[in-house]
């Protein structure tokens, strides 16, 4: 009687051992499913908003906004200040954006509307902007 209950007791806990082990190897490859779902939705925006023509608005239905970079901001700091506005949809792909275009950002203000793609953002802001300076003669 006692190798009967040694057995079954031995049973038992490999059934229970076998079963965590395949809760827990399901839980294992749901997880890797999803994070590579999720991985790959973010990918594609990313790329898409690299390449494509992506905007906060819809056409004709952004708003105005002033802009102003101040002399010495990096693309990084202006990146931000414009996914803060409300002009672009994800500061790291416009960031990316204007590094892969050579993008040479100009200080100033700048009128800005959030249905402009990254492509019309830039070429606004890197066009250089002249300054009216008055200059006194002296007599």
């Amino acid at each position: 009687m006692k190798k009967k209950k040694l057995k079954t007791g031995r049973v038992i806990r490999d059934f229970s051992n076998n079963i965590s082990r395949l809760l827990m190897d399901i839980l294992f490859y749901t997880v890797v499913v999803i994070a590579t779902i999720k991985l790959s939705q973010y990918g594609y925006n990313f790329c898409y908003q690299l390449f494509g023509s992506v905007a906060v608005d819809k056409e004709g239905e952004g708003q105005e906004i002033e802009f102003f970079i101040q002399s010495g901001d990096s693309t990084k700091e202006v990146a931000m200040k414009l996914k803060r506005e409300g002009v672009i949809v994800d500061r790291y792909s416009f960031y990316t954006k204007s590094i892969l275009s050579k993008s040479n950002i100009q200080p100033g203000t700048y009128t800005l509307r959030s249905d402009m793609d990254y492509d019309t953002i830039l070429k606004i802001i890197t066009r250089y902007q002249e300054t009216e300076e008055t200059f006194e003669e002296e007599e």
